[in-house]
């Protein structure tokens, strides 16, 4: 199944891809499938924003307990004053709030069975949001969290060491936005198809 798997992906990537890239083509994916799961837990913290490339969007923001196991999958400082410095991005940052750290290719061998393409499809929407450095996860104080955003935590309230705010921008109004992921697929391929291609592609 493994190597069926990496070959149907390799067909739809290209021979040249090898086998290390097409693991990290799943893993995109699923990192991907993780977040677009969350969304509908998040609140829009900044209504008018920028992407890197200057697209206007919005943030949404995702908050969990930064639980024991959440803070040592990361260099955190012991003080809050300066983990509330700190921050990871990209994909780093939908791990440390709590991504699956590595899917192995059988976990999706029953999507693959199902169309492999949609793995690709999932991919490129991670790749995109890579691009733009729409994703950033940071530490707060639980009295710092705005009430939005504290009403959306656990029912047993923030953990002690704080809470992790993960924060994606989409290429979206305000008036537009859906938490859920059907909507979060539409917006970004929207986006994706008027991007300039890369070179040889």
């Amino acid at each position: 199944m493994i190597l069926r798997t990496l070959s149907l992906l390799r067909s739809l990537q290209g021979a040249s891809h090898t086998a290390q890239e097409a693991q990290a083509t799943v893993q995109q994916a699923c990192d991907y499938r993780w977040l677009r799961g969350e969304l509908h837990h998040g609140a829009i913290t900044e209504p008018s924003t920028a992407l890197a490339d200057g697209t206007p969007g919005v943030t949404i923001t995702l908050a969990y307990p930064a639980t024991r196991a959440r803070l040592a999958g990361g260099r955190w400082p012991e003080t809050p004053e300066e983990r509330e410095r700190c921050f990871v991005e990209g994909a780093h940052a939908c791990r440390a709030a709590g991504a699956p750290a590595y899917r192995t290719l059988e976990s999706l061998s029953r999507g693959l069975a199902e169309g492999a393409a949609s793995v690709l499809t999932d991919a490129a929407r991670l790749q995109y949001l890579l691009q733009q450095r729409a994703l950033r996860l940071a530490w707060r104080r639980p009295e710092a969290l705005p009430p939005a955003l504290a009403r959306r935590l656990d029912s047993g309230g923030p953990a002690a060491d704080g809470v992790f705010l993960l924060a994606l921008s989409v290429p979206a109004r305000r008036e537009e936005v859906v938490l859920n992921g059907a909507w979060l697929d539409r917006t970004l391929d929207r986006y994706r198809r008027i991007l300039p291609r890369p070179a040889g592609r």
